[in-house]
């Protein structure tokens, strides 16, 4: 690799790594193990110069390279090419102010910080030593996180009242716990696989005390921050916001990777809608329905038949679509992973507030596998006929086989096996949803009715997350078109609009990257016709990691010339 490029990519891989020292912990880079990220204004403006500064190093090689005095190769090229936006996005992400009105359900502190004891190293004194210090440096985070929000509220910028709700709700069952109870703790014996630590006792009673004397009270604060002093909006869009047209247009553009405008993809979702909910009539009436959808779908809600009768009954279920799913893979892709995937339920302490299911990638050392955490909360609500759908989705051939096979491409840039172009990575797992039509996995039609319903989900997010962010839609509205033309249960439908309403822009992703992947694939069979291998089109997709859209038309485009040109007519 040319050295500029290989020099710039490290050194925006490390800075990241710096600025995310939780995220460091979790790929098994145990540098930063006793820090929590920045979030002061101080360092929120240091972080903007150091970012400035490489964007001036990577425009200085683009110039170098249009005026002919560098030379790259085709993936030294996209190299530079993803740097470039990635380091707009982090740029962006300072820019318009996300921190002001930062409370989150989903991976708030009062969420993260819990999760952090799954991946902090617990093999050493060392590593109990570092959570402890993580755990004291806490005061400080909520002291800076709680400043960003009081700014935010001196700015008019607050966060929406549902999620000041659902976090209080959090905060109060977390301060419910007894410190030596407490999730954060270490657990208090060796695991029966690993060495033993020693002098176990007295150094998790170092961490308890950190969680009583720091964490805690630090909690507190939040809650009575939050009880007594914090305006939230009632309005959930961006819109309402000072500043939130702009900052919400630059979500859209990263999470889609294109230039199309909110209301641009609010019509394409109305036009994807109609495409999908013909599909889905036609298998009601082939299942003997022949009336209104929404009719149809309430009636297979309610049938208790369609439905798990316990938690394990949905854990097993799941892990026996993984199964099989796992044993197909071979006839569709030419390179697997080496890295396994496991289902896990999500920890009762979130579940209620959480999304259906989530994957968790493997760290940068493989000492754990990909995991798919499925939320188990209320398993009668959750249907049978949607499990095949969500397991392709979140782990094979969907997010697991995805990420773990981006990952294990040593010859990328590290940071480039951790891109997190969600047009890409959520496209792709939308994308393999259809996939398990060709693959058999949809055993009768009311199964794959369920993976059509999935499929309206994510395109109805094309519409509400428009409709509340930009064309100032109210929750109920949004509830309402979800409730008319999804097929999700309440809960879910409220647990997703909520997810909305705190991640502006993300949800675009799915439908958006899904609908590129699938125009690729059909130019390719077009073009290519008995030339055209799927096991080699995905290969190729899945080899270069996660990518914007544009760049990824552009290696699809490279690969059918060069089938082309190996293989003339």
């Amino acid at each position: 690799m040319n050295a500029d490029v290989q020099t710039l990519a490290h050194d925006y891989w490390e800075w990241l790594l710096r600025a995310e020292p939780t995220y460091a912990t979790y790929l098994a880079d145990f540098r930063y193990n006793d820090r929590l990220p920045d979030v002061s204004v101080r360092g929120r403006h240091q972080q903007i110069a150091e970012l400035n500064a490489l964007g001036t190093r990577v425009a200085q090689l683009q110039a170098a390279v249009e005026t002919g005095r560098v030379i790259l190769g085709d993936e030294e090229a996209i190299t530079v090419l993803i740097l470039r936006r990635a380091l707009e996005d982090q740029l962006g992400e300072r820019i318009h102010h996300f921190e002001q009105w930062a409370l989150d359900q989903l991976m708030g502190p009062q969420v993260w910080l819990q999760e952090l004891i799954n991946y902090h190293p617990l093999k050493s004194a060392k590593d109990f030593e570092d959570l402890a210090v993580r755990y004291r440096s806490f005061t400080k985070y909520m002291d800076d996180y709680l400043e960003n929000l009081r700014a935010g509220v001196a700015a008019g910028r607050t966060a929406p009242a549902v999620a000041a709700e659902r976090v209080r709700g959090q905060l109060r069952d977390l301060l419910a716990i007894a410190v030596a109870e407490s999730p954060l703790l270490p657990p208090s014996a060796d695991p029966e696989d690993a060495p033993p630590v020693p002098d176990r006792a007295r150094l998790r009673e170092a961490v308890e005390a950190a969680i009583r004397e720091s964490v805690y009270p630090a909690f507190e604060r939040f809650l009575t921050f939050l009880q007594a002093d914090y305006p939230a909006r009632e309005a959930v869009g961006l819109s309402s916001l000072p500043g939130g047209p702009e900052a919400y247009a630059f979500r859209v553009r990263r999470h889609t990777t294109t230039a199309l405008t909110p209301q641009e993809i609010h019509d394409l979702g109305m036009a994807m809608l109609r495409d999908v909910q013909g599909e889905m009539k036609a298998v009601a009436r082939r299942l003997g329905h022949d009336g209104d959808l929404p009719v149809f779908l309430e009636n297979i809600r309610k049938d208790p038949a369609n439905c798990p009768t316990s938690r394990e009954d949905l854990l097993n279920g799941y892990r026996e679509i993984l199964d099989e799913a796992q044993a197909l893979l071979p006839k569709y892709f030419g390179r697997l992973p080496r890295v396994g995937c496991i289902v896990k339920p999500i920890e009762e302490y979130r579940e209620r507030d959480c999304v259906a299911a989530y994957y968790y990638s493997p760290p940068d050392d493989f000492s754990r596998p990909g995991t798919y955490y499925a939320n188990t909360y209320q398993p009668e609500s959750r249907p049978r006929y949607q499990m095949t759908a969500l397991t392709l989705h979140e782990a094979v051939p969907g997010h697991h086989l995805q990420i773990a096979l981006a990952m294990e491409q040593t010859e990328l840039p590290d940071f480039r096996r951790h891109s997190d172009f969600n047009a890409y990575i959520e496209g792709w797992a939308l994308y393999t949803e259809r996939l398990g039509v060709e693959m058999g996995m949809y055993k009768n039609d009311l199964s794959y009715f369920g993976m059509l319903i999935f499929q309206a989900w994510r395109i109805c997010r094309l519409v509400v997350d428009t409709g509340m962010h930009a064309l100032g839609w109210t929750r109920d509205s949004a509830f309402s078109f979800f409730k008319e033309n999804s097929g999700l249960t309440e809960p879910e439908i409220y647990n997703e609009i909520d997810r909305y309403i705190i991640w502006p822009g993300q949800a675009l992703s799915y439908a958006v990257g899904m609908r590129e992947i699938l125009r690729l694939r059909d130019h390719a069979e077009k073009t290519l016709g008995a030339r055209f291998d799927l096991r080699a089109f995905h290969d190729e997709v899945l080899r270069h990691g996660a990518l914007p859209l544009a760049t990824l038309e552009k290696v699809v485009s490279d690969f059918v010339e060069r089938r082309v040109a190996a293989h003339p007519v």
